[in-house]
């Protein structure tokens, strides 16, 4: 057998490194495969095996994020024995996002942190963009909107000047929408969401768009229309590939629920059906709550039971760490409850929502009998769920 040399395999992960970084999917996966088999000839070297785990670890990070590929196998890594600047950055990056999709977001900060002082030592204009992408993502998550802003703002120009990384463009347009859909300026979030759109259909994405459609579908869902937003949400269902990925359960629930919003209750249980039949081959037990609440908030007249059962799949999602799912949740409940006249469930459900909101400091309004008065009018906020979610870093 032929023996390569540990330099041939580096320079090749090197053009992985690349691929990856440009979410290139094709050119990535083609040479996951050709690096798995050079790996099985190459001579023995420590720092170069470790370098491909770190750039493993990415690859099927990114899979998951751009195309719904499930995490499956070792994920977590030990600290390498033999490093050098570029190792020791990917290894606390893949930590801290690792650690955002755990939904163990102080530990995600903690290691972005580390991860940004090892930066320092790489002269990589791309990977301070890529770095300022991911965090950005992160503070978008904990609705830390102006330190995103600032972060995927650097990005944005780093991205605009360089040919080749328009996925990584849009990706970031993405982010700057949802912070300015956050503060509430709803004409710059749809424009950025369009200019994603734009370069997706440029690229002929089919599964970009997909993803993008969801997006701008919580955009016209705050804004309350919910007319694009359900034709939104069934452009995002079109593509075959995207119905086969994870993602396909974040549109359906976000459909489900604006079908039940506007009183299609017919067409709702329609697709609640059609959730379940999928369920049936392939579980997920955040949508399973999710959706068994949807249900009972709707469909069980009994409103004791009603109530007994959605405290129960809210305590489910707090088991899960799901708290942007209780709280959106529990906002929902609140209101569907308050319509029906049963006030004491409804501030119950209010109760709940407001302490995630309290805890999690998301109110920029520090007068907290405004909070609670201004919770109904802004509880639409929390009917959403991105494809960017918590779990799910790119």
């Amino acid at each position: 057998m032929t023996i390569i040399s540990a330099e041939q395999v580096g320079n090749r992960l090197n053009d992985w490194r690349i691929a990856i970084r440009k979410h290139d999917v094709h050119n990535a996966s083609s040479m996951y495969k050709e690096l798995k088999n050079m790996l099985h000839q190459m001579e023995e070297n420590q720092e170069v095996l470790t370098y491909y785990s770190l750039l493993e670890g990415k690859y099927k990070l990114m899979l998951f994020d751009t195309r719904g590929e499930k995490l499956n196998g070792k994920t977590e890594l030990d600290h390498p024995s033999k490093t050098n600047d570029l190792i020791e950055y990917y290894f606390y990056l893949y930590k801290a996002l690792y650690a955002s999709y755990k939904r163990d977001y102080t530990s995600a900060i903690g290691l972005f942190k580390i991860a940004e002082k090892k930066l320092q030592n790489i002269p990589d204009e791309m990977e301070v963009a890529e770095f300022h992408t991911k965090i950005a993502n992160l503070y978008m998550l904990l609705r830390q909107s102006l330190i995103s802003l600032h972060y995927i703002q650097n990005a944005i120009d780093i991205f605009k000047s360089h040919e080749g990384y328009e996925r990584r463009l849009a990706v970031a347009f993405v982010i700057a929408a949802t912070n300015f859909m956050d503060i509430g300026d709803y004409k710059k979030a749809e424009n950025y969401y369009k200019k994603a759109l734009n370069i997706a259909k440029s690229l002929n994405d089919h599964f970009l768009k997909s993803q993008l459609y969801h997006n701008i579908s919580i955009l016209y869902a705050e804004t309350g229309d919910s007319q694009k937003c359900i034709h939104s949400l069934e452009k995002a269902l079109s593509d075959d590939d995207y119905l086969s990925s994870c993602y396909f359960l974040h549109s359906m629930f976000m459909l489900i629920k604006e079908l039940l919003y506007i009183n299609k209750r017919t067409q709702a249980l329609y697709y609640y059906d059609l959730v379940k039949q999928k369920h049936a081959t392939e579980k997920n037990p955040i949508y399973t709550a999710k959706m068994n609440l949807l249900y009972h908030l709707y469909f069980t007249e009994d409103l004791t039971k009603k109530a007994q059962t959605c405290f129960n799949e809210i305590s489910i999602l707090k088991e899960l760490k799901d708290v942007e799912g209780v709280r959106e949740l529990s906002a929902l409940a609140a209101k569907h409850f308050e319509e029906l006249g049963s006030i004491q469930e409804a501030y119950l459900f209010l109760k709940e929502a407001y302490q995630i909101e309290h805890n999690t400091h998301y109110w920029r309004n520090s007068d907290e009998k405004n909070e609670v008065t201004d919770f109904y009018c802004n509880a639409r906020r929390f009917w959403t769920n991105r494809v960017y979610q918590p779990d799910k870093p790119y």
